[in-house]
């Protein structure tokens, strides 16, 4: 493993250690005084990107190969994101060579002499800052830099882990005038060129490619060139023999990052670019771009059993992904399978200007309305990864099996895989050159099953964060990786960038252990490298059956494939986020009926809101690993359960749901001294929905944050709160703590609540240093909802009031006619005076995640399909659990999902076998 061995900035004496030395005693090359620098331990407790200190993780890489019947497995280790409090349990904490303690010099000595010792250049420079006590970065601290130096830009501020703030591009004469501040800051400091590499490019394979953020300040595409003609002159020493090639991708908030690829060590040719005296200054950090996997399918070996009352609350309301495109990443897709194929419009491509690759656009395409060939223009493998993924998001098979959760959305596609390529080839900028390509053909959902083992603040983690912040309508969801155990052991820690995102959907998976509703013991574990709640949700990921992709295609093949891992759970979790989308944009909120004057674009904060509020608890202790909190680090807000929060007018009565989160009226915050919002509900009790299902008061607010810098040790920025109070005088506060939560912009309000009692719910501003801050919040449970405000977004199903109809559904014949005829004219009478009349409440007992039999007068539908397309309905998964396979072949892999609902079909879907591995000696990240 190779150390990066940097120039040291500042000479310095080797005399003997000892403690509370005066600074100019062991440096006598300083140019300032130990006051004016940010004290050691202070840097060393941020994790800053610049770090002395940092934490290595061995993560547990899974190799197949072909027709083996279980894993086996390498180790990588990085350098990650924890702090040397996190790092306890997870890794090993490191002191980087150059400032290991020697020559009679400590660390921190080292570190103090280094930065004490830096003469400052007159053109601009990187410098850190550490505010004053009680000093905080928002709009007034920014107003009032600002009026010291009047031509500072002060959007281009990066806020760092709490007290810290980065200051790009500042002049010698504008950090003199700014560190005379002492009112306000306790310290400024430049950063040093030596720390600009971050450690993991040292521990990194040697020919990662490296990716240079630059400092705002400077002209990003001069500095290209610069590195350029570096590489030309230099090629020999740093290149691969087929040669670098540098890419630059722009940045609205950390001015450019320029990606080199090709390189033989990287870690020389990073270390040469911050010694160089006219590029090192215009680097803000280099960082290594780690190898992208899939998370993926290896999982014959992964046992399977249950079998539950199927219940298609969704589908049987025509919510089946109608009007609703999907984005996906992955290794490619077979165009040409059934689940996707249009006789009418064969996929064709054309250049594509921008990336100079090839590329399908055709909104009227069936199924495929984009294609950007970035890698390759098919899945050109049998039984490839991006072919089963998509078909869990959207595959719809002319004969209905194994359709996806959305079947009638449509696929913007991005392809990332060579065939049967060890890695993946990801763009080097998300944010402009993969995420607008699916959203200009309107698709605001983007599922991603890949990533890779580095548990920190990376490029591609930032880059989510940043797209997501600057289109609040988009929404990314993305696999958790599958490092989380070997079947023996658990690992806490091993959730893999970018699934690190703090505005992403991380998804982690759900399997059959020796106990129902268990967590999949390879699914990766959280806590994210800050303390973030990290897989955000779970879903079923074990063995979904999905389309089938062949080496040489022929239009309308069909064949399906078994397959695991959080790479299947993600596309599940996508395809029920269309659900949501299409739920909310037809209209079906707030009355539960569909009207489409009440529709609206939901905000992608509001639908990760409505996915982690009807999250159900899994109660095993495969799912409880790192403790008896809830939400945890094993399985986040717990798995998907949509209709545990959106539900329809003829299914349950007198169940409440607020939401706020309207694209086109989004609620905002702009500084910390706006008012709270508050609404009030009052409790009817638990009774609003049938025994076995949720019962709680939820209150859920997400917002997408503004991006962080990389490696930072606190990702988030606006710091929002919420909070739910009882007129009894009960608190209750998010994410299962007894107070405020500083750390996460998912938080979520669980209770029981005791009938009568008003609720109060409040959302907050502690801190918006990057406003206005967007923000989507829902409330669901039995209670009276306040009324719909006028800008869209809110209101409630059932509101109180209505005609009770729960004995239509046992009284027959004439009797019953009767009543219906009186219940339609009373109806009528209320519509007619502006009120809509309750809808019958079928009682219908919902059933699990598994799937399982239903049946009716007009059809017969039997599932063992874990994913179903109930919105993963179920109960709290804390009770005895039905362990019946009798509608299940011993070793048979999981459908999707049953056959649509359909009055003229009754044929049962099918079962396969057992399904062999399809890896092609391939080497996979993670278990299943």
């Amino acid at each position: 493993m190779k150390f990066l061995f940097t120039t040291t900035v500042a000479a310095v004496l080797s005399i003997a250690s000892a403690s509370d030395r005066e600074l100019s005693s062991y440096c006598p090359g300083s140019v300032r005084v130990e006051s004016t620098v940010i004290p050691y331990a202070d840097y060393v407790k941020f994790q800053l990107p610049q770090a002395t200190e940092y934490c290595m993780q061995s993560v547990k890489i899974t190799d197949v190969v072909d027709g083996a019947d279980s894993p086996t497995y390498s180790t990588v280790t990085y350098a990650n994101g924890f702090n040397q409090t996190m790092c306890e349990g997870k890794g090993t904490w490191t002191v980087r060579p150059e400032f290991e303690a020697s020559g009679g010099l400590t660390t921190e000595e080292k570190y103090l002499c280094d930065v004490a010792s830096v003469v400052l250049p007159s053109a601009k420079k990187s410098y850190l800052a550490l505010l004053a006590d009680g000093v905080v970065p928002g709009e007034s601290f920014k107003d009032r830099v600002q009026s010291i130096v009047s031509d500072l830009d002060v959007s281009k501020f990066a806020p760092v882990n709490g007290g810290f703030l980065s200051f790009l591009s500042l002049t010698s004469e504008e950090y003199d005038s700014l560190s005379n501040l002492a009112d306000t800051f306790s310290a400024v400091q430049p950063v040093l060129d030596s720390l600009k590499v971050a450690p993991i490019v040292s521990s990194a394979p040697a020919d990662s490619p490296i990716r240079i953020s630059t400092d705002a300040g400077w002209d990003s595409s001069v500095f290209k060139t610069e590195i350029e003609a570096f590489v030309s002159a230099n090629e020999a020493t740093y290149c691969s023999s087929d040669g670098c090639a540098a890419a630059l991708s722009e940045f609205s908030s950390f001015g450019s990052d320029i990606v080199i690829t090709g390189l033989e060590d990287a870690a020389a040719f990073a270390t040469a670019i911050v010694s160089d005296a006219t590029m090192g200054p215009k680097v803000f950090q280099i960082e290594a771009d780690l190898p992208i996997f899939m998370h993926n399918e290896e999982a014959a070996w992964i046992t399977q059993s249950g079998n539950k009352t199927d219940h298609t609350p969704f589908w049987d309301h025509g919510i089946t992904g109608t009007g609703i495109t999907v984005g996906a990443a992955d290794s490619g897709l077979d165009h040409q399978s059934c689940y996707f194929f249009d006789s009418n419009k064969a996929v064709t491509f054309s250049n594509d200007p921008q990336l100079n690759v090839g590329i399908w656009e055709d909104t009227g395409h069936r199924k495929v309305v984009q294609y950007v060939g970035y890698a390759g223009n098919d899945e050109g493998e049998n039984g490839g990864h991006g072919t089963h993924v998509v078909g869990s998001i959207l595959g719809d098979r002319v004969d209905d099996v194994h359709d996806g959760m959305a079947y009638n959305a449509k696929i913007a596609f991005y392809d990332i895989g060579v065939a049967n390529a060890e890695y993946l080839n990801v763009p080097g900028n998300l944010a402009t050159d993969m995420f607008p390509y699916a959203k200009r053909v309107n698709a605001l959902l983007h599922s991603n099953s890949w990533g890779s083992a580095s548990n920190s603040m990376t490029g591609d983690a930032r880059q989510v964060d940043q797209y997501s912040w600057d289109n609040q309508d988009f929404l990314v969801l993305v696999a958790a990786g599958n490092s989380g155990g070997d079947g023996s052991s658990q690992f806490p820690g091993s959730l893999g960038a970018p699934a690190t995102a703090k505005n992403c959907v991380s998804v982690g998976a759900t399997s059959n252990g020796d106990e129902d509703n268990d967590l999949a013991y390879f699914s990766s574990r959280g806590p994210a490298y800050d303390n973030r709640i990290k897989p955000d949700v779970v879903a079923p990921g074990y063995f979904i059956s999905s389309a089938n992709s062949v080496t040489n295609p022929t239009d309308n093949h069909c064949s399906s494939v078994g397959m695991a891992g959080t790479s299947m759970a993600t596309p599940v979790t996508a395809g029920i986020a269309a659900l949501a989308q299409q739920y909310f944009e037809n209209g079906w909120y707030p009355s539960g009926t569909r009207k489409g004057s009440d529709g609206f674009k939901p905000m992608g904060a509001l639908l990760k809101a409505v996915l982690i509020n009807g999250g159900q608890r899994l109660t095993t202790s495969m799912a409880n690993y790192q403790g008896s909190s809830f939400p945890n680090f094993d399985q986040g807000h717990g798995i998907v359960e949509l209709d545990a929060t959106l539900n329809f007018a003829d299914t349950f009565k007198e169940q409440g749901l607020y939401v706020r989160g309207d694209f086109a009226n989004m609620p905002s915050f702009s500084s910390s001294s706006d008012a709270p919002v508050t609404e009030k509900f009052t409790s009817t009790g638990t009774s609003c929905v049938p025994d076995g299902q949720t019962k709680e008061f939820r209150a859920t607010l997400v917002w997408h944050d503004y991006p962080s810098a990389t490696s930072t040790s606190k990702s988030l920025v606006n710091d929002l709160d919420i909070k739910v109070t009882g007129s009894d005088g009960n608190v209750y506060f998010p994410n299962g703590g007894s107070g405020r939560d500083d750390t996460n912009n998912a938080e979520s309000v669980v209770f029981t609540p005791t009938e009568g009692v008003e609720y109060t719910v409040e959302i907050s501003a502690n801190t918006v240093t990057q406003g206005p801050q967007p923000y989507a919040y829902v409330v669901s449970g039995c209670f009276s909802s306040p009324d719909r405000p006028e800008d869209g977004g809110g209101g409630g199903i059932f509101g109180g009031g209505g005609i009770d109809t729960d004995l239509l559904m046992y009284i027959g014949g004439g009797v019953g006619a009767l009543l219906l005829l009186a219940f339609l004219i009373l109806g009528t009478m209320k519509l007619l005076a502006g009120r809509t009349p309750r809808q019958p409440k079928y009682k219908v007992k919902r059933a699990s995640a598994y799937g399982g039999q239903r049946k009716s007068s007009n059809s017969s539908r039997r599932s063992s399909g874990f994913a179903s397309a109930t919105g993963f309905t179920g109960q709290g998964y804390s009770g005895a659990q039905n362990k019946s396979n009798s509608h299940r072949p011993a070793g048979g892999s999981i459908p999707l999902n049953t056959r649509r609902p359909s009055a003229n079909k009754g044929s049962k879907t099918k079962f396969h076998g057992k399904v062999q591995n399809q890896f092609n000696g391939k080497k996979w990240d993670g278990m299943v």
